[in-house]
């Protein structure tokens, strides 16, 4: 079974400190994933950071999208309907320290996903881990998005050749679910 797993669209990184005109570029995009997932009946599921003191990235990037804070919360374009699960993080990958893995097990997941910022950071590390763990791993390249596009094509391109990921389009996503 597939899932879909929306990263970081958070206050934060579309709208805030770490924000930019890329991260806004995709929320129509990760809006129509969201309702191809939907009629299919396929999970959504949010990852997004959700810090407290003493995290190990506070150190690297300051504070931000700290629990509880408007920082932290989804976007409202893309708020989670009462079927959506959402994770809260503490590092860049979503697995980490996280049921996530136990959610998607309990759904039968062997397909993953990915869409969501950034690219090259958590979408990155994530993907990393759904590997290891033995997860077929899809990025639909319109969905995701970092602050420089070299940033994104690096990250893509590594993605594909060190784990195998397929980067399609979203208008392939028929064609596999």
């Amino acid at each position: 079974m597939e899932a879909l797993l929306i990263i970081d669209m958070i206050n934060e990184f579309v709208n805030g400190k770490f924000g930019s005109d890329r991260a806004k570029s995709i929320v129509g995009n990760i809006k129509k994933l969201i309702e191809i997932f939907n009629e299919k009946n396929l999970p959504v599921i949010y990852a997004k950071d959700s810090h407290i003191d003493g995290d190990p990235e506070l150190k690297v990037w300051g504070n931000h999208a700290m629990k509880g804070s408007f920082s932290s919360e989804i976007i409202d374009d893309l708020k989670p309907d009462t079927n959506a699960i959402v994770v809260e993080k503490r590092t860049y990958d979503a697995f980490f320290e996280t049921n996530l893995n136990e959610i998607l097990k309990s759904k039968n997941v062997d397909k993953v996903f990915f869409s969501g910022v950034s690219t090259d950071i958590c979408v990155l590390h994530t993907v990393a881990h759904a590997f290891f763990l033995g997860y077929e791993t899809y990025i639909v390249k319109e969905c995701t998005e970092s602050i420089k596009e070299s940033n994104k094509d690096f990250g893509l391109k590594y993605m594909n050749n060190i784990y195998g990921t397929k980067i399609i389009s979203i208008k392939e996503i028929g064609e596999i679910l």
